[in-house]
């Protein structure tokens, strides 16, 4: 008799845990976590932030005033894409290129501070490994009118 009844006991405690809010395993668990990352440097206006933790999750969105902060992943640069013959860097070969090209063969670190972000083998048409090179004028003037 005296096991049945702790038994009865046992079970009771147990239910009273589970089933009573605010006690036990019926208790609601916050989902909390800890991230970090960031741009190393991010600058706006007067404004510059260097690095951060606590960054909120993938795809949150907080604001204050004008203010906006993004919670998200950091992606890598894209080196960009090799188009020979494109020195203006517009994405296409076109007549827009010729002054781009003269710039690029006479004052090459003229073009290179023109165009930063355009990758000089855009400007080896002969494709031998060498640029700028002048071996490129009469392949460059036969990409431009379609020879």
């Amino acid at each position: 008799m005296r096991t049945r009844t702790r038994e009865l006991i046992l079970i009771a405690a147990v239910l009273a845990i589970v089933l009573v809010p605010g006690r036990g395993f019926a208790q609601e668990l916050n989902w909390h976590t800890v991230d970090s990352g960031g741009e190393l440097w991010t600058a706006g206006g007067t404004y510059a932030v260097s690095g951060t933790v606590g960054q909120p999750d993938a795809g949150k969105v907080m604001t204050g005033g004008v203010y906006q902060v993004v919670g998200g992943f950091w992606a890598l640069p894209l080196p960009a894409p090799i188009l020979i013959g494109d020195l203006d860097c517009d994405g296409a070969v076109s007549f827009t290129d010729i002054n781009a090209f003269v710039l690029y063969l006479s004052n090459n670190s003229a073009w290179q501070a023109t165009y930063s972000g355009c990758p000089p083998q855009n400007g080896d048409i002969d494709q031998d490994g060498i640029y700028p090179s002048f071996q490129d004028i009469n392949p460059f003037v036969a990409l431009l009118t379609g020879g």
